[in-house]
């Protein structure tokens, strides 16, 4: 008898569309094993859509999307991304993406660019995105939009841009109870803005709430975050001992999902360990944090390691610190060339070394002014992100 093959109809766009944006919300709260099971439903589903160009192009930007998540979550190694990049760039030189899909192009290269720690590149393609963002009907899209240009504004030491934007998305997340997740983030960075203020106590406080907000919904790389955050933050008070003691906690929970953190917290511990003139167990973590930095790529957590072992474990050999300052000033990092600044002229003002000293606290100086000049984010400037891009 004949064997009969029935034609199997075509999915509707539609429906593909809607699983895409079940996997953009799983991708948007870390919710790394929905996302990937979502991501293979979605690619199964593909192969058998009817067509539909704007369809396949969400997918693509969704993907890279998932790639920039995993590259925190799990220390993805940056390389996916670069590629992933490349083709959403020649895309969008074709002039392919329209509306919202315009917008998440501009949105994603931001994030794309902060995670490269190309602060101005980063700056510049969210206030690309921004101009789009009224295409956006979603408050809680809107929300992670201002999350993700706190961040940044955060990370340059630009308190006033970075607290409006922290805030006006803390507004709408808070009147959600499924975006405990989102709410943590903006306490996070609005506490990390209060230390910059040194504002200590309100920052512990704020720290102290998200942690237990992390603990209450069971989220592990959260409750990591929240500890490193008040280790940190007892750092900055001079408290060392609680300092150690909240860092180290915090990596056991990274230590289990190696999750971005990681290096970060490891540098953590071995800035308090020397404080604490525990020079053996510093270089333990020294050499660890060097080994998983190097082992991801983390060309920032690679350099702020070097000034570290330039001042403690390299028989006055000084290049290593030099280096790292480098490596920062190219990245426009003033606010860490600031702080770290501070430290080294310190350390060397003990050492006697006054020529030494003098040199890195005018290296702070002029960080500060560049900082509260806004250099890195000087409002006349062209959209640097074009001449980036499209070169």
């Amino acid at each position: 008898m004949q064997q009969v093959f029935l034609k199997r109809s075509k999915i509707p766009y539609d429906l593909v569309t809607k699983k895409l944006n079940a996997w953009y919300m799983a991708i948007k709260s870390d919710l790394v094993e929905e996302a990937e099971r979502i991501k293979a439903e979605v690619e199964a589903e593909l192969a058998n859509m009817e067509e539909n160009q704007d369809a396949l192009l969400y997918y693509q930007l969704l993907e890279f999307r998932h790639e920039i998540m995993l590259s925190y979550m799990k220390s993805k190694n940056m390389d996916s991304l670069e590629n992933a990049y490349e083709t959403l760039r020649e895309i969008e030189s074709q002039g392919q993406l329209t509306g919202m899909l315009e917008y998440y192009f501009y949105f994603f290269m931001g994030m794309y660019e902060f995670r490269r720690k190309e602060l101005s590149t980063a700056i510049s393609a969210y206030r690309i995105a921004e101009k789009k963002l009224f295409e956006v009907e979603d408050e809680i899209e809107r929300a992670e939009f201002f999350f993700k240009v706190a961040h940044v504004y955060y990370y340059m030491k630009q308190t006033y841009f970075s607290l409006n934007y922290a805030n006006r998305a803390l507004k709408i997340f808070k009147q959600y109870d499924a975006y405990a997740v989102q709410t943590i983030r903006c306490q996070n960075i609005i506490a990390g803005n209060l230390i910059d203020s040194l504002d200590y106590e309100r920052a512990l406080d704020v720290f102290r709430d998200t942690l237990r907000i992390a603990e209450s919904v069971g989220a592990d790389y959260l409750i990591g975050m929240s500890r490193m955050n008040i280790g940190i933050c007892y750092d900055y008070i001079g408290e060392y001992d609680k300092a150690a003691e909240y860092l180290q906690t915090s990596l056991e929970f990274f230590e289990k999902t190696e999750h971005v953190f990681l290096t970060k917290t490891l540098f953590n511990i071995v800035n308090v360990k020397t404080k604490q003139k525990a020079l053996a167990e510093a270089l333990l973590y020294l050499k660890k944090g060097q080994s998983v930095a190097k082992k991801y790529g983390d060309s920032e957590y690679e350099a702020k390691f070097k000034i570290i072992e330039g001042l403690y474990f390299s028989d006055d050999e000084y290049s290593l610190i030099e280096e790292a300052f480098s490596y920062l000033n190219d990245k426009r990092m003033f606010g860490d060339i600031e702080n770290f600044a501070i430290r080294v002229a310190d350390y060397f003002y003990e050492e006697g070394d006054l020529s030494r000293s003098n040199e890195y606290y005018r290296l702070s100086i002029e960080a500060r002014r560049k900082i509260k000049k806004g250099e890195i984010i000087n409002e006349n400037q062209p959209d640097f992100v074009y001449s980036h891009f499209i070169g």
